[in-house]
This record gives structure tokens, C-alpha cells and sequence, in this order.
């Protein structure tokens, strides 16, 4: 081999070494670049949080903007953007964060969820649904996930197997409230008030600090029929939140002290509401029934008459003045008010009101 070809060899072998060099430093260089890029998003995504967290929602967009712009494959920052894009109104912006984050990191269960909360926005309820499933799969000891599921099932009118969903969830996160309490009400919902109350129950028993849980257990007890158990937690309730109380939980209180053979009590509530404005039509009727329990016909008439000037179709006050007008003789007057009320197929009182009727038309 000639000297020529042997130095022709030599640098050959030299260029080829320094061409392997120059690559391994650029992917290095890539590599590094590409770590540093992800760092900063993860610093600037954190920042972000915190101040989406407090409600501001401009220092966030500052935080992340230039990591978004360098394509930083970071996906909690994209789900920290899809939210801010919601934020601002802007849904198809939000949608494509939030699919760069499910793309970036497929078992990402925050960026499904974010998605789902979208898609649900949008209309897309069968898509939302997906998602949502598919993030509480990813993570089944997150409650949120599938809460989310179940409120979008409740919502499309599947109250059933939303209630399914939350006993495979109970099974799975045996401490969180947050379960127990959504499958009451699902179970309310369904009119299973006896189920409901056993899992509110568990529910205040795992998180006590939740006056919430206490309303939704006293109106269980209320709807199952419980009202010795009722009123207690009902005269509590209105105690300690004596500005929530005017409301509907005197009213259900009056009613289990009603339940209760306490005229006395519930007449009290019901003239106090009346005093404050508000019990309207309700306070009317309530003291009628007072009357009637203590046996006063011409007191409970003249106030189911006044009630009935105020809506001519209240169900409640068109049977119980159906009674009174069957009870004191009166028995052809009775016939239209009792036939109102029975128009009401869910009338609580319709059985009996079905029974005055046939007596009244005899």
C-alpha cells in the first residue's frame, strides 16, 4: 500500500471519528436542552398552579407562555393551560391543551379529567363520560374522577348505575366521605331514602366537621319517615344556622313534629314563619293541619279558605279541605276540591283523598 493511500486511510478514519464526536455532542446538547426545557416547565408550571389557585389567572398565563411557545413536553403544564383556557372562555383552545397533555402523557389521569370537564362543557357527554372513566381507572383512589362519572350519569338520567359506579368506588376507597355522601344522593334521588341514610351516616362518621352531610342526613331520615330521629337533628340544624333555618328546615321540622302528635310545636314554627314572610301558602296549610289535629274544623277551614284564594290548584289544601268539608257534612262542596287533588299522581295523601272522594260521591 503506497503512502498516498495510506494517509488517504488515515484521514478517513480521523473524519469519521470526528463526524461520530460531533453527532454524540449534538444529541447531548438536544438531550440537555430538552431536560432544561422540561425543568423550566415544571418550575413555571408550579408557579402557575399556585396562582390559578389564588384566582390569578394572568400571572399564571405569564408563568407558562414561553414554555408553552418552546413546546416543552410537560404535561401537567398543558392541563394547567387547557384550565386557564377555560377560564377565559376559550373551549376549543382549552381542548387542544388538554389533548397535547393526553398525548405527552397517555396514564396522565389529570389531563382525562380536564378533557372530560371540557367535552362536557361542549355537549359531548358520551365522550366526557370516556374520559372520566378512563381517569379513574388510571387512578382509583382519586374520588373526583369518579364523582365526576356519576354526576354526568345522574345528569343523563342513569341515577342506577351511578349508583352501581359508587359501590365499586366504596369497595375501592373505603375511607373517602366524599363516596358515601355522593351515593346518598344518588340513592335520594332514586327515592332509596332508607339506603341513603346508612351512607350519610358512614359519611359524617368518616368526616363530622360537614354540617352539609347533617342537612342531607335529616332530610333522609324526613323522606323514610324517621321523624322521631328527624326532628332532633332538624331543631339542631336550625339552632346553629338559625339564617339557613327560616327556610325549608322549620318547615320539615314543623312536619315531623306533625308526624309526632306535637300541634302545639309545629303551630309555633308555622306562626313564626308567617310572622317573618316566609312561609306563604305552606304556613296556611300548616296550621290547617295544626287545627285539624287538635280537632278546631272552623279554624283549619278558614285557613285552608285563605289558602286556596291564593292558588285554587295547591294539592295539599284542596284535599285537607276536602276532608273538612266531607267531615262536617258538606259532602257535595267537597267533590271538586277532592278531585284536584287527586290529579297529583305523586299526592303523598292520595289514598285516603281517593277514599273521601267515593264517600263524598255516594
Amino acid at each position: 500500500m503506497n503512502n498516498s493511500l495510506r494517509m488517504l486511510l488515515g484521514l478517513s478514519a480521523f473524519a469519521l471519528v470526528l463526524l461520530t464526536v460531533g453527532c454524540t455532542k449534538s444529541v447531548a446538547r438536544a438531550e440537555a436542552t430538552k431536560r432544561w426545557n422540561t425543568t423550566r416547565a415544571e418550575m413555571a408550571t408550579r408557579l402557575g398552579e399556585g396562582c390559578f389557585q389564588r384566582g390569578e389567572f394572568g400571572r399564571a398565563r405569564e408563568h407558562i407562555e414561553e414554555c408553552i411557545r418552546n413546546g416543552a413536553p410537560y404535561a401537567p403544564m398543558y392541563v394547567l393551560a387547557a384550565r386557564l383556557s377555560t377560564e377565559k372562555g376559550d373551549l376549543d383552545m382549552a381542548r387542544t391543551y388538554a389533548e397535547n397533555a393526553k398525548a405527552i402523557d397517555p396514564k396522565s389521569a389529570e389531563a382525562r379529567y380536564v378533557l372530560g370537564t371540557i367535552e362536557q362543557t361542549l355537549g359531548h357527554g358520551d365522550i366526557a363520560f370516556e374520559e372520566y372513566a378512563e381517569a379513574a381507572r388510571l387512578d382509583p383512589k382519586q374520588p373526583k374522577f369518579v364523582l365526576a362519572a356519576v354526576e354526568l350519569l345522574v345528569a343523563q338520567g342513569k341515577a342506577d348505575i351511578a349508583a352501581q359506579a359508587l359501590d365499586e368506588a366504596a369497595t375501592q376507597m373505603p375511607g373517602r366521605w366524599e363516596i358515601y355522601a355522593a351515593r346518598g344522593d344518588v340513592l335520594s334521588a332514586l327515592k332509596r331514602d332508607g339506603e341513603a341514610v346508612g351512607c350519610y351516616r358512614i359519611a359524617i362518621r368518616l368526616e363530622p366537621n360537614r354540617p352539609e352531610l347533617t342537612e342531607r342526613l335529616a332530610t333522609a331520615l324526613f323522606c323514610s319517615g324517621a321523624y322521631a330521629e328527624a326532628e332532633p337533628k332538624l331543631a339542631e340544624l336550625a339552632e346553629c344556622q338559625p339564617a339557613f333555618a327560616t327556610g325549608w328546615v322549620l318547615r320539615m321540622r314543623a312536619e315531623c313534629l306533625l308526624a309526632l302528635n306535637r300541634p302545639k310545636e309545629a303551630r309555633s314554627i308555622y306562626q313564626g314563619l308567617v310572622r317573618a314572610g316566609r312561609a306563604g301558602i305552606d304556613g296556611l296549610v300548616g296550621q290547617a293541619k295544626c287545627d285539624l289535629m287538635e280537632g278546631r274544623l272552623a279554624s283549619a277551614e278558614k285557613f285552608l279558605a285563605e289558602a286556596l284564594a291564593r292558588d285554587a290548584q295547591h294539592v295539599e289544601a284542596n284535599g285537607l279541605m276536602g276532608y273538612v268539608l266531607v267531615v262536617t257534612g258538606k259532602k257535595g262542596e267537597a267533590v271538586p276540591h277532592l278531585t284536584l287533588a287527586m290529579k297529583d299522581e305523586h299526592f303523598s295523601g292520595r289514598a285516603t283523598v281517593e277514599k273521601l272522594l267515593a264517600r263524598a260521591q255516594q
